[in-house]
This record gives C-alpha cells, sequence and structure tokens, in this order.
C-alpha cells in the first residue's frame, strides 16, 4: 500500500500533461452517445408521426448528411492539430522548449480536437446503422433519424468551437498571456512552501533536527533521473509507522544517479522503510513545476533571458516579465524560511523537506537577469524597480542583499555607457530605495 499513492499521483500528474487525454474520452463518450441515439431510434421506429414528414431522410440522404459531417470535421481537425504543432513550435524556438508543456496542457486546446475527433467518431457508428432493404440479405431499411440529425447539431458545436479555437490559440501566443500563466503557476507553488500556512491548516511544524536521534540509515537512489514528484504523505505515515522521522537530502528537481543520497532516516531503519521512501518518489526524464520551486520561477526568468538574447532583441517582454515575477518573489523575501517540516496529529516532526530558501532563490533570478540585462538601460531600470519593491517588505538581511544586486546591475551597465547616463540610472537608483527601510545609503561601486 505505501508504494500505491505515488504511482497514482504519478499517473494522475501525467495525465494532466497528456494532450491526448480529452480527446481520448471524447471518443468514448461520442460512442455512448451515438449508442443511446441509435436506442432512441430503434425504440420509435415506426412509430408514426414521431418524425415530421419534413425532416424525413432516405437511405442515400442520411449517408450523404453523416459522411459529409464526418469528413468535414476530421479535415477541421487536421488543420487543428497542424495549427497547434505550429504554435508549440513557435513557442519552443521563442520563449524556451521547458515553455512547451503549458501550451500541451491547455485543457481549451484539448477540448478543441476532442470535440472534432468526437463527432467524426459519432459519425462513423451512427453511418455503419444505417442500412436499405436486401431482400437477398434479408435486411430492412433503417434510418436513424435522431443520430443523423445529432450529427448536424454536433457540427454546429463544431463551428463554434473552431471560431473558439481561432480565438483562443491567437490569444495564448502573445507573451503577455503566456508570462500571466506561467507567473500563476509560479506563484501557486511558492505559496503552497513559503506562504503563511493557511487557516486551519495541518501538517506543518518547525524543523528541528537537534532534537532527533543522529542519522541512522542512509538511503540512496538505484536509478537515474529527475525527481518529478514527492508523496509527503505517504513520507509522513511510513515515518509515524515506524517511529521515526526521514529528513529528505533531494528535492522535486533534483537529478539523481545511482548511489546519490536521496534521505536519511532518524531513528531505527529497516529494509521496508527504505522501500518505502524510494517509491515515495517519483522520477522522470523531465522536471515539472509542480513541486519544483526552482523550476518554477526558472520557467519566468528563462522568457526574460531569451527576450535579452541578441537573436530576440525584447527587452520590453523582459521588462513584463520582471513585472510578473515580483509576486512570487515577493512571497519569498517575505518568507524567506520555507515550510519544510510535515508532522503527525500528535505534533511530531515525521518529514524534514529540502528546499532552498528565498534568499538562494532570488539571488538565482537577480544574477541570470544581471548577466544579459547590462545592454538595455529599460531593463536595469525594471531590475532596480524590482529590487526595491521587494525591499520594502523584505526582512533586514533580505533588504540588503536586493539593495546589492541592484548596485550590481547599475554598476555592470555604467561600464559601457557615457557619465550622463550614469549619473541618471544612479538618481533612479537613489530615488527608487529611497523610502526603503527609512534611510537611504548610495553606494557606488
Amino acid at each position: 500500500m505505501t508504494g500505491a499513492g505515488p504511482h497514482v499521483r504519478e499517473v494522475a500528474a501525467r495525465s494532466r500533461e497528456a494532450f491526448w487525454l480529452i480527446p481520448a474520452l471524447t471518443v468514448v463518450g461520442s460512442i455512448v452517445l451515438a449508442q443511446a441515439a441509435l436506442a432512441v431510434d430503434r425504440w420509435v421506429d415506426g412509430s408514426a408521426g414521431v418524425v415530421p414528414d419534413t425532416l424525413l431522410l432516405g437511405v442515400d440522404g442520411s449517408r450523404a448528411m453523416l459522411g459529409a459531417v464526418g469528413g468535414a470535421v476530421l479535415a477541421v481537425a487536421g488543420t487543428t492539430f497542424s495549427i497547434t504543432i505550429s504554435v508549440i513550435a513557435t513557442a519552443s524556438s521563442t520563449y524556451g522548449p521547458r515553455l512547451v508543456r503549458n501550451f500541451m496542457t491547455d485543457r481549451r486546446n484539448q477540448a478543441t480536437l476532442g470535440i472534432f475527433v468526437g463527432t467524426f467518431t459519432y459519425c462513423m457508428i451512427v453511418l455503419r446503422s444505417v442500412t436499405s432493404q436486401d431482400e437477398s440479405l434479408g435486411t430492412e431499411a433503417f434510418v436513424p433519424y435522431f443520430s443523423v440529425y445529432g450529427s448536424l447539431v454536433l457540427a454546429l458545436v463544431n463551428v463554434a468551437a473552431l471560431v473558439y479555437f481561432l480565438h483562443h490559440i491567437a490569444e495564448s501566443i502573445q507573451i503577455s498571456y503566456l508570462v500571466a500563466r506561467v507567473r500563476r503557476e509560479c506563484e501557486s507553488v511558492v505559496n503552497r512552501y513559503y506562504g503563511p500556512p493557511s487557516e486551519g491548516a495541518r501538517g506543518h511544524c518547525v524543523v528541528d533536527l537537534d532534537h532527533l536521534p543522529e542519522p541512522s540509515s542512509l538511503v540512496v537512489a538505484r536509478d537515474s533521473g529527475s525527481v518529478t514528484l514527492l508523496d509527503e504523505g505517504a513520507l509522513v505515515a511510513l515515518a509515524e509507522r515506524h517511529g521515526v522521522a526521514i529528513r529528505m537530502l533531494a528535492a522535486p528537481g533534483t537529478h539523481l544517479l545511482p548511489g546519490e543520497p536521496v534521505a536519511e532516516i532518524r531513528g531505527t531503519s529497516s529494509e521496508s522503510l527504505v522501500e518505502g521512501v524510494l517509491s515515495a518518489l517519483s522520477r522522470g526524464e523531465t522536471r515539472t513545476p509542480a513541486q519544483d520551486v526552482l523550476f518554477a520561477v526558472q520557467q519566468l526568468t528563462e522568457i526574460a533571458v531569451r527576450a535579452l538574447s541578441p537573436g530576440t532583441n525584447d527587452p520590453y517582454t523582459a521588462r513584463n516579465v520582471l513585472a510578473e515575477i515580483a509576486r512570487p518573489l515577493q512571497i519569498l523575501t517575505e518568507h524567506p524560511a520555507p515550510l519544510a517540516g510535515r508532522c503527525d496529529d500528535a505534533g511530531d516532526l515525521r518529514l524534514a523537506l529540502c528546499l532552498p530558501d528565498g534568499q538562494t532563490v532570488v539571488d538565482e533570478v537577480f544574477d541570470d537577469i544581471r548577466a544579459h540585462a547590462v545592454a538595455q538601460p529599460h531593463v536595469v531600470r525594471a531590475v532596480v524597480d524590482l529590487a526595491a519593491r521587494l525591499s520594502r517588505t523584505a526582512p533586514p538581511d533580505l533588504r540588503q542583499r536586493l539593495r546589492t544586486h541592484a548596485d550590481l546591475v547599475v554598476a555592470a551597465w555604467a561600464e559601457q555607457v557615457p557619465a550622463f547616463d550614469e549619473e541618471r540610472m544612479r538618481d533612479h537608483l537613489t530615488r527608487a530605495f529611497t523610502h526603503v527601510g527609512g534611510q537611504e545609503q548610495v553606494s557606488r561601486a
């Protein structure tokens, strides 16, 4: 039972990111719908007056209508798929290959494709039930009127879906839409591990390893791959059942090689306990932002870095990213110590997660941006403004760290510009930090 939970979570997580899931479910639903409609037609077959004379269709007319609808929606489905692939290729080359999953997991794209292939499947199921009278075979003519006209209704639904899809795909390719979506995803995972615990939340506790037994054993990886998911609930239950505490040494996003440490057991270890810890970790070939804080932040940072590359040269997109990333970074600076402890119902520490502190994440963002922003004055100002905005709610030590990042980016930019531009930028730096911490200290590198 210990290994069932993480495997179920892994399947559920991968299913959410699978482009085929909703289309596959729609095909199954269309088969059920077609059979239900045919059952109704067989039930009313021969009942006089049920179908108005103006709606009566012959065998050839029914087949022609079903064939036309089915063929048309299949062609549109192919066009839709081609457009989606084109958008994915554009996103991969412009915004980074790691952002492709944002298009693949878009439920509206999946639903549109599902409507098309589902309608085609419905038409094929109904078409095979239309039969003509043949005395040699002993068959009578059967035209499922309700099912045939159901295909006409579905055709109208497909037209509406196509119009909506064209609108949505044009909207989703806009950089502001994409950045906002990635930011919401990033904010969700950051708030989960660094935000204040919600009222009535259970399971969070302070990580105090000094009051725990010394490590009795080390759990090591048996194969290679990136940790994608960590079943915290299963690990807490496992540790409580064995009367131990588990300290994770690998976090979601960590790439492991065989023999590298995964966790340490604080207390009496056993083979079943080690097996349980390993089964609670899901590994894969690609990182996901579901529990990976660094990857969630890196997705936004990568958009800004690519926008500042010589091949793209789009500083305004970089400024947009710096404005959107402010909220996740604000959570990290307000609560730099992650919520890394998980306790049982008795309040005993059972699991200590391996999470980066807020300062580490913030440093990584500013380091990556500074290396590419020094040639763009608009982006340098945006970096200074971001540091100042975060400083207003950050603790004193992190506030000084943010000021250092602002000083460094201005100093790097000042090395390649005239004195006039340097003075203007330093004036902007001074104004930005005027009301931070109640005092202002001008640093000239």
